[in-house]
């Protein structure tokens, strides 16, 4: 039995002593009833104070040793019986609200870190455009349609990712985006790649949902890069599917696939809390997915997000869950 349980249970003996005084005559003066009964009264006010300086010093303790960085959530049992002996679930509520805060502090340092990226890597972007315009327009001059072509879909590339006046876009922004993106590969790569589009619902209220900007390419990109990096060629699907509260995007390829060790150490990587802030070019795998999967659940919390499955040889798909918003909230 632990010490407060205990002493709880000798203020009930001495209760029941005086009860037990009283009913077999030993008190019989009311005065002296009275006196023996505040007497037991005081007691259990004068332990149930001490208890609750106790707690406070406590709860102080591990407050003092939290900013230590000695607690984590993770701590073993025997911690916690140690440090809340009589609460445990006290101690529960504590550590819930420190990783609340520690999440709220890492998403704060992914923000600044975000910005500070964008400020390192940020150019003159009227100067990109126009240096490209001049480049395409002396192509067109020249009878040069394919290097025109290009060069526009590079140009729209360039000012769909360095704009930063919306941090949402529609979904036909999105898909904009990415015909520009696989027409670029494609004049790289010599027309290995395929973009088909596929919708499950009817197309025309799906195109003007709301996501998150820069979702989709980052994910294109790493299929391309890892699901076909041993293929001469492959196709890249995207589904769009919706209900009455989501939207529900498929990111397929046809490439390689991997086994199922690999799959749940890539959906580990995406689902990791740990800020790991990369370029969105990064070619680590995993990395532009767990990027794109924090953006989603700081805008909308972590029941949306990314998850991958894939079956070696015939392919891997990334499903993307968003809410289904069609009207567009800007974030500053």
């Amino acid at each position: 039995m632990k010490w407060m349980d205990r002493v709880w249970a000798l203020l009930v003996l001495a209760a029941a002593a005086v009860l037990g005084a009283l009913l077999c005559g030993h008190i019989v003066d009311a005065k002296q009833a009275q006196t023996a009964l505040l007497l037991v009264a005081t007691t259990a006010l004068l332990v149930l104070a001490g208890t609750l300086v106790w707690i406070g010093k406590q709860l102080q303790d591990i407050l003092r040793r939290l900013k230590e960085q000695e607690y984590t959530s993770l701590l073993p049992n025997e911690e916690k019986n140690k440090a809340l002996p009589f609460y445990p679930q006290l101690w529960d509520a504590v550590m819930n609200q420190v990783d609340m805060a520690k999440e709220s502090d890492a998403a704060e340092e992914y923000e600044r870190q975000a910005a500070l990226q964008a400020l390192q890597s940020q150019i003159n972007p009227h100067f990109l455009y126009n240096t490209l315009e001049c480049i395409r327009g002396q192509a067109l001059m020249d009878g040069n349609t394919s290097v025109a072509d290009m060069l526009e879909a590079l140009g729209n590339f360039f000012r769909y990712s360095i704009s930063r006046r919306e941090n949402v876009v529609t979904l036909a922004d999105e898909i904009n985006n990415i015909r520009s993106y696989m027409l670029i590969q494609n004049y790289r790569f010599l027309n290995r790649y395929q973009f088909e589009l596929e919708f499950l619902e009817d197309e025309e209220p799906l195109l003007g949902c709301y996501v998150p900007k820069l979702t989709l390419q980052p994910i294109v990109e790493n299929a391309l890069i890892h699901g076909f990096q041993n293929q001469k060629s492959g196709c890249v699907t995207l589904t769009v599917d919706a209900s009455d509260s989501m939207l529900m995007l498929t990111v397929s390829d046809d490439g390689e696939g991997m086994d199922a060790a690999v799959l749940e150490e890539l959906n580990r990587k995406i689902q990791s809390r740990q800020t790991l802030l990369r370029k969105p070019a990064s070619h680590g795998n995993g990395i532009a997915l767990q990027n794109v999967n924090r953006r989603i659940m700081m805008l909308y919390g972590r029941s949306y997000g990314l998850h991958a499955y894939s079956t070696p040889g015939r392919g891997t798909d990334v499903e993307i869950i968003l809410p289904r918003i069609t009207k567009a909230k800007v974030t500053p």
